[in-house]
């Protein structure tokens, strides 16, 4: 835990002012400028000063491996590269609307090219898509409420987007087309991610809720209606902060961040258990760090706030089923072996469908499909 008195939480519903480019670079806004931390040592520097623009409100902040993003309460973003020691940054602005806060920005590699881009959710209910190489708007939609928190699927086809409305929206991606509407949480979003498996989305509302779905099949019930495939219940209050751990960084979780005092580290496979750690003050949003070996948690609190750093301790562990888990599996595996059919025929553990449509060709007594 490294306590900091200089971190600066301007909405009271919004949670999404932590940034992590490595394990060494953290990123949250302060009084006048936002600050780059090094999480393993404590040092600090300033990495965007906004000292000639007087009081800089920032509602939002996200940061790739080479671009710092914030977006801010009047309707405008700043970006800088974080490969150049030149604070400098470049400006844009997205509405002159007079709610036009930024409540979210992601930024992601284009589809087709190697363009970043990022997409912005505003108050003014308006989702606006970036070219940061050109710092022109390739796109503008416009909704039926005002735009919290989205995520854009793994293949950049699909968009999921929650706001003040009790009802999920799936939408294309480039187009801004809406695709699905999920309903089913019972109060208004603030959360939102899509799992790098590519189906896996989760949710998060007011009403105290995680849902889980499944992009594959958004509707399962026989009636057509909505049917996530877990409904996950938070300790105190909704979830303002989503995290799907990365691939290849141990078992998958979900990392859901309340209001305050309580971040949920969930099993990402099952959805049935998890692990509850216990805080004292806002929390203002959370990082995977080290290709996911580390989780940050911005706390926000004046007296015991600061950058909580957790490692984890299965590192290794299988993202898919791993027969050592299984009991039988510790025993001698030669007592296990499976055994021949009759014949010289394939072992019956490691069977393939080839084989059992082959054998029952020439049986003759079996429907081979």
């Amino acid at each position: 835990m490294s306590l900091r008195r200089d971190i600066r939480l301007l909405h009271f519903q919004l949670r999404n002012i932590l940034g992590c480019a490595s394990r060494t670079r953290a990123f949250f806004p302060s009084h006048g400028y936002v600050k780059e931390i090094d999480p393993t040592s404590g040092r600090s520097r300033k990495a965007m000063d906004f000292d000639t623009e007087g009081d800089m409100q920032v509602s939002t902040l996200t940061v790739t491996n080479d671009i710092l993003m914030v977006g801010c309460f009047n309707g405008d973003y700043r970006f800088r590269s974080l490969h150049s020691e030149n604070l400098s940054y470049t400006e844009g602005r997205l509405t002159d609307h007079l709610s036009g806060i930024t409540n979210h920005v992601q930024v992601y590699p284009c589809r087709r090219s190697s363009a970043p881009l990022a997409a912005f959710a505003s108050n003014d209910h308006g989702f606006r898509v970036v070219d940061l190489s050109t710092n022109s708007i390739l796109s503008e939609a416009k909704y039926q409420y005002p735009l919290n928190c989205t995520a854009i699927s793994p293949d950049k086809r699909l968009r999921v987007m929650v706001g003040d409305s009790v009802d999920v929206t799936i939408a294309d991606a480039e187009t801004g087309e809406t695709l699905q509407d999920l309903e089913g949480h019972r109060d208004f979003g603030f959360a939102c991610d899509w799992a790098p498996d590519g189906w896996t989305v989760a949710t998060g509302f007011q009403d105290k809720s995680v849902r889980i779905w499944d992009a594959r099949m958004w509707r399962r019930n026989h009636n057509g209606a909505a049917s996530p495939l877990a409904v996950l219940r938070m300790e105190m209050s909704g979830a303002r902060s989503l995290r799907f751990s990365p691939f290849g960084s141990g078992k998958r979780v979900l990392v859901a961040a309340e209001e305050a005092d309580v971040v949920n580290i969930i099993d990402a496979q099952t959805f049935e258990t998890k692990q509850k750690i216990d805080v004292f003050g806002e929390i203002g949003g959370t990082a995977f760090a080290d290709d996911g070996q580390n989780l940050l948690t911005l706390i926000t609190d004046q007296a015991r706030g600061g950058l909580m750093s957790l490692d984890r301790c299965d590192a290794g562990a299988e993202d898919s089923y791993n027969y050592l888990a299984d009991e039988e599996s510790r025993q001698d595996w030669s007592r296990r072996a499976p055994k021949r059919h009759e014949g010289s025929g394939p072992l019956g553990a490691f069977e393939t469908v080839t084989h059992r449509r082959r054998r029952a060709l020439v049986s003759g007594n079996l429907d081979p499909f």
